[in-house]
C-alpha cells in the first residue's frame, strides 16, 4: 500500500498543526508557505473562561 500524501498551504500555527497531525498518522507531508522565514508575529492565543 502506498504513503498517503497531502499539501497543507500555510506554515502558520493551523498549517503546522495539521501537517504535525497527519504525520504522526504516516502521512507524507508538504507544507507551502509564501514567506522566505518562519518568525514570531508577536501575536498571542488567549482563552478567556466564560
Amino acid at each position: 500500500m502506498t504513503q498517503p500524501r497531502a499539501v497543507v498551504i500555510g506554515g502558520g500555527i493551523g498549517g503546522l498543526t495539521a501537517a504535525a497531525a497527519l504525520h504522526r498518522h504516516g502521512w507524507s507531508v508538504t507544507v507551502l508557505e509564501r514567506s522566505a522565514a518562519l518568525e514570531p508575529v508577536g501575536a498571542g492565543i488567549a482563552l478567556a473562561p466564560n
